[in-house]
């Protein structure tokens, strides 16, 4: 067998792993064991798909993760509260997150429909609106580009200074 082709294999067993440590925890979460040991693990679980997701170019998968992890960090981070409205969110992404590992496993997501209404809904309730919000959070920076050149020589330098010169 190709070793990616085992790599890829061994990344959904582990994804199988990760979706069920992710409902076991938000099932506890759900209970109201919101502690900083289970959310973390739920953030890990979620955390982990997507970065092998990543790894892989399975872009629909890092996509709706990434929402998830967003979410899941301003739960750990306590400026989003995981009430039941957010838990019910939070169940219905588990089984989104499910079933677009299932069909990246398959050969990949044609459709992405079903899950921008979730991601909706996340961006609803941590207050995002998407990429585009994303942009905005660097526009108030007062930002000065540096042109440099590396192939032109340095001026001389300067009476009592050192120049280091980088090749």
């Amino acid at each position: 067998m190709d070793p990616m082709a085992e790599i890829r294999l061994t990344f959904f067993q582990e994804c199988e792993e990760q979706l069920t440590a992710l409902e076991n925890g938000l099932l506890s979460m759900q209970e109201g064991d919101s502690d900083s040991e289970t959310v973390n693990a739920v953030f890990r679980a979620v955390h982990s798909i997507k970065g092998g997701a990543g790894a892989f170019k399975l872009n629909a998968l890092v996509s709706f993760a990434h929402i998830c992890e967003t979410a899941l960090d301003r739960v750990r981070s306590g400026e989003l509260l995981p009430d039941v409205d957010a838990m019910k969110l939070f169940l219905r992404a588990a089984d989104a997150l499910a079933d677009l590992v299932s069909a990246s496993r398959d050969g990949g997501v044609e459709v992405t429909a079903p899950y921008v209404a979730i991601e909706e809904e996340f961006n609803a309730l941590i207050g995002g609106g998407g990429a585009a919000a994303e942009e905005d959070e660097f526009a108030n920076l007062a930002f000065q580009p540096i042109i440099t050149a590396f192939d032109e020589p340095p001026p001389p330098p300067a009476q009592n200074v050192f120049t280091i010169r980088l090749r």
